[in-house]
């Protein structure tokens, strides 16, 4: 990069962060275990000999696969890299589709020249420039293929990038199911020639929270042409979040998402790319808050969305509207009292001519069976012995997010007292260890790709602050009186899982943990114990990875990301 562009960029940076954060900013980054990354690259690709088996080995369902390229004025580097990535493809199967808005013929005489190559590369040249999606489009009507896969004109696809995609196709679908087929893939980045890969993306599972505040699904991405035929071509109403519209809109349409957890896309960082220079192109992330708007229509879930000072992460202030009656369930008296002496100062913050929150109390000994019994309305907002929860906010922000049908549990971020986080939902694994998300991270960092900031849905939280729907606890059958703690907050979310609900973690309401352990270690032989209960009980589902972290990834000793060496 030129130091004319590496200034604007630290300069967008200030303006966004400000000085103080981008100190944070950099000292979090600089303090990655991804850094490793770029010397360990290849460990995260196939060998040789695996990428050869996969060319011999014909998979049982092989459709033809269609390759969506929009080439605007792309240069002539670029585009030569991106067709050989294509067809060093270990899938052969396959179309590369280049739909050309350029003014000049540089592109149009390269994809000449690799077209009496190789047949399987189909170009077409617009009647103008038509922007990001109408050339899309473009692309689309020229694809053959019973599924479509997107690609940018100046990035590469592993080798087996098509291959596994189209596995994924036949380990995960049905027959039927493959109509409404899209899947995505983890990525990395490169710099421009092409030589060093940085900040490895290992995403998580279908995750619909997430996806709302954040497009993690990006790059590579591949559906059926049925679906693109049900929801429809990208809109230019939405250029520069036209792919975050689309998504939103197939899975509004019923598509079956699926993730394959392998680097199968390369991100070149230049600075006219996306990567490279996002804040520049800040009228791309109003038309993504409008897409977040839109889709929340659809599914009959009004908000605002709003851009924040991480480009490309969203805040949605849910609409709250009509009677909602809550019961605060503590097992601390003073902190029952503070909340109460806050909702009688603050009444008119809780009964708005939008909505009204009745807000009940009930001083509990622990979560125990019957709390259902003992509290009335339609929400519990509990708050353990041992948390200390700000009462400013708290209502109105874990209520936008568990009042949706679909949603039976939302929790606070807890911190500890010396500003660590100390739990931002719970991962598990298949020994039926407990590990909190991001613990010990410095509560003012983000996160690995903002994880520790960004709403989602987790597979467990650990309830200091949570607010759970009465009803959804009902039909979950309560808690279980043999386990306490962490084990008893995990069983309670799998059970409400079971029962169709999601569980979701609300990272910007924070509660504070006032000791530093679980109580469960205060007898390491009773932890033991529960750890066996619950490994038994939940045996099914340990046997299989945590479907909201990434198998890529481990957890270090203070609880943060890492990748698996």
């Amino acid at each position: 990069m030129n130091l004319k562009y590496q200034y604007r960029y630290l300069t967008s940076l200030l303006k966004r962060y400000g000085f103080r954060g981008l100190v944070l900013k950099t000292l979090e980054r600089s303090k990655s275990p991804m850094l490793s990354y770029t010397k360990n690259y290849l460990r995260y690709q196939p060998t040789a000999e695996e990428l050869a088996e996969q060319r011999k080995t014909p998979l049982a369902y092989a459709p033809l696969v269609s390759i969506v390229l929009p080439a605007y004025e792309t240069p002539k580097r670029y585009l030569c890299e991106l067709m050989d990535s294509v067809l060093r493809q270990t899938y052969p199967n396959l179309e590369l589709c280049i739909a050309d808005g350029s003014s000049t013929d540089a592109v149009e005489k390269t994809a000449e020249e690799y077209m009496r190559r190789d047949a399987r590369i189909r170009y077409v040249r617009l009647s103008g420039n038509g922007g990001i999606s109408e050339n899309t489009n473009g692309g689309f009507s020229m694809a053959e293929g019973e599924y479509l896969a997107l690609i940018d004109h100046d990035d590469l696809l592993a080798e087996h990038a098509v291959y596994e995609m189209v596995r994924c196709l036949n380990d995960c679908y049905g027959e039927e199911e493959r109509e409404s087929a899209m899947i995505y893939s983890d990525e990395d980045k490169i710099n421009a020639e092409g030589t060093v890969h940085s900040r490895p993306h290992f995403k998580p599972d279908f995750n619909l929270e997430f996806l709302r505040h954040n497009n993690y699904f990006c790059h590579f991405l591949m559906f059926s042409a049925k679906l693109l035929q049900k929801a429809g071509g990208l809109n230019k109403a939405y250029d520069g979040a036209q792919d975050f519209d689309f998504v939103l809109r197939c899975v509004d349409a019923g598509a079956i998402v699926r993730h394959v957890p392998k680097i199968l896309y390369h991100w070149r960082i230049h600075e006219g790319s996306t990567a490279g220079n996002s804040a520049d192109k800040a009228y791309a992330f109003d038309n993504g808050c409008r897409a977040i708007e839109e889709h929340l229509n659809r599914n009959n879930e009004a908000g605002r969305a709003n851009v924040t000072t991480n480009l490309g992460v969203y805040r949605i202030a849910y609409e709250l509207k009509g009677e909602y009656e809550i019961t605060v369930a503590a097992e601390d008296k003073t902190q029952l009292e503070e909340i109460r002496d806050y909702c009688k100062k603050n009444a008119r913050a809780l009964h708005t001519e939008a909505y009204r929150i009745n807000v009940h109390y009930v001083w509990i000994k622990s979560f125990h069976n019957g709390i259902e019994k003992e509290c009335i309305g339609d929400y519990i907002l509990y708050i353990r012995r041992d948390t200390k929860a700000k009462p400013d906010g708290l209502f109105e922000r874990l209520l936008e997010v568990c009042q949706h049908t679909s949603v039976g549990i939302a929790g606070a971020k807890l911190l500890t007292r010396n500003k660590r986080v100390a739990s931002c939902g719970l991962i598990y694994d298949k020994d039926g260890n407990l590990v909190p998300a991001n613990g010990g991270l410095y509560a003012e960092y983000k996160g690995y790709f903002l994880h520790a900031v960004i709403p989602k849905q987790v597979s467990a939280i650990s309830f200091g602050c949570v607010m759970i729907k009465r009803e959804a606890l009902i039909k979950a059958g309560g808690a279980a009186e043999e386990l306490s703690g962490t084990y008893a907050d995990a069983d309670i979310c799998f059970r409400l899982q079971k029962s169709g609900y999601r569980v979701i973690v609300v990272p910007d309401v924070t509660a504070v943990q006032m000791r530093a352990a679980d109580r469960t270690q205060r007898n390491r032989t009773d932890v033991k114990r529960q750890k066996q209960i619950f490994s038994k009980r939940w045996k099914g589902k340990l046997s299989h990875p945590d479907p909201c972290y990434n198998p890529n990834l481990r957890i270090q000793e203070d609880h943060t990301y890492e990748m698996k060496q």
